[in-house]
């Protein structure tokens, strides 16, 4: 007596093949003989011949009577060389009433699975080497603006030796004003004691000329001084406004590093299902 079992499979397996949309061979045997063989459309594997009994002594039908008698399912792979395609085999028993009644040959294309992994695997080459130039860029940024940092400290110490160098020079300049009033007032003493205090008074305007000459120096000096002032200052607030550029780079590059992580993660899962 037919199974109803395989009756059913007769009427569902050659909608498989059109529900799936794959390059798919179907056979289906009962316990004893071949019953019917739906071919791929890129490939033919050799089986049983429908209504010829089945053979322990045929290899292309051994693996089906095992899974008959064993009731447990069988999946094998063979590779491109063999019949131009790369193939997966699924041997599927049928069971009916607890019994095994035939089994299912299942063998189907794996081309388009394969180079779909080989695409993913280049992609997740791409995204590892993506992701490692972003971790490299991330490390100047961050390297960068330390380097701006320590410039920064630099032009603290600068600013404080300026300082230094400011009040000296208001120093001089006190100096020489002084210098000045004494170096007149030598000259109108010197003036005052006539013959006598003439040599006094070459003295004394020398002492007036040299006044003159080291309140002139200081001067320059304090000008020139002024203008570094100016200069560090704008130094400093362009490292400033660099040290903002390189730490917000640095935070960006990280947002996309992370991003770039999680991409290759997801990469990394389609690939392990893919094996």
């Amino acid at each position: 007596m037919e199974s109803k079992m395989i009756e059913a499979l007769q009427l569902v397996l050659p909608l498989v093949k059109n529900i799936t949309g794959r390059d798919i061979q179907l056979s289906l045997c009962d316990t004893e003989k071949a019953i019917a063989t739906w071919p791929a459309d890129s490939f033919n594997m050799p089986g049983a011949q429908p209504g010829l009994k089945l053979e322990w002594d045929n290899p292309a039908q051994r693996d089906m009577l095992e899974v008959m008698r064993t009731g447990t399912p069988s999946v094998s792979f063979l590779p491109k060389e063999i019949f131009g395609v790369p193939i997966k085999g699924l041997l599927t028993p049928v069971f009916e009433n607890n019994q095994v009644v035939g089994v299912v040959a299942c063998a189907y294309s794996m081309e388009h699975e394969l180079k779909i992994k080989e695409s993913v695997g280049h992609l997740d080459q791409n995204l590892l080497e993506s992701k490692q130039l972003v971790q490299d860029i991330t490390q100047d940024a961050i390297g960068l603006s330390h380097d701006i940092s320590n410039i920064n400290d630099v032009s603290g110490l600068v600013q404080t030796q300026i300082d230094k160098a400011f009040t000296l020079v208001k120093s001089i300049q006190g100096i020489a004003g002084r210098s000045n009033i004494l170096a007149l007032n030598a000259s109108i003493e010197a003036a005052r004691a006539g013959e006598a205090g003439r040599g006094f008074a070459v003295v004394a305007k020398e002492m007036g000329k040299f006044a003159q000459s080291s309140g002139d120096a200081a001067k320059e000096i304090h000008d020139s001084l002024t203008d570094i002032i100016s200069a560090v200052n704008r130094l400093n607030n362009a490292m400033e406004a660099a040290n903002k550029k390189a730490s917000n780079q640095a935070a960006m590059t990280e947002n996309v590093n992370n991003s770039l992580s999680n991409v290759t993660d997801y990469v990394s899962e389609i690939i392990s299902f893919m094996s």
